[in-house]
């Protein structure tokens, strides 16, 4: 089921309604993208970005707010699966960019943040085109897995 369609620059100052789409996707569900850059903060860093434009997930239309949350848990289980980190940071900020999207931090025992918060600006993990493959044939893994036992 498909609950919006592309981004059509409902909100011409937000830099994704007016792009389309945002950048780096890796892959597309119902409601959702997910992004993941060449450099992040962290191994297995990935952004899930909502198609409607809303700033908080309580704007977003029941249906939309589930299937949003059932995305989100599904990317975060496929991160989980392909990384093994300790333990998955969600974060919700919306004061740069004002278009709902969702960090999954994935956490490891000896990440450089390890006490601390995530600061972006401190370090940078860079990733080859086959890791950002291995992504990308994950989430169709995950989402076949999930479209053949009905979920």
């Amino acid at each position: 089921m498909r609950y919006v369609q592309r981004v059509a620059s409902s909100e011409p100052s937000c830099l994704i309604c007016a792009n389309g789409e945002p950048l780096d996707v890796v892959a597309e569900f119902a409601t959702t993208w997910v992004t993941a850059q060449v450099d992040a903060a962290l191994p297995g860093y990935v952004c899930l970005v909502s198609k409607r434009h809303v700033v908080e997930p309580f704007e977003l239309p029941p249906p939309e707010l589930i299937a949003f949350w059932q995305e989100a848990m599904l990317v975060a289980r496929t991160v989980n699966e392909l990384y093994r980190p300790t333990k998955m940071n969600y974060e919700i900020h919306g004061n740069t960019i004002p278009h709902l999207h969702l960090h999954l931090y994935p956490r490891f025992a000896d990440d450089p943040f390890v006490g601390r918060p995530i600061d972006t600006r401190l370090a940078r993990f860079s990733r080859s085109p086959e890791q950002l493959s291995a992504l990308r044939r994950a989430f169709e893994s995950a989402t076949t897995d999930t479209n053949e036992s009905g979920g």
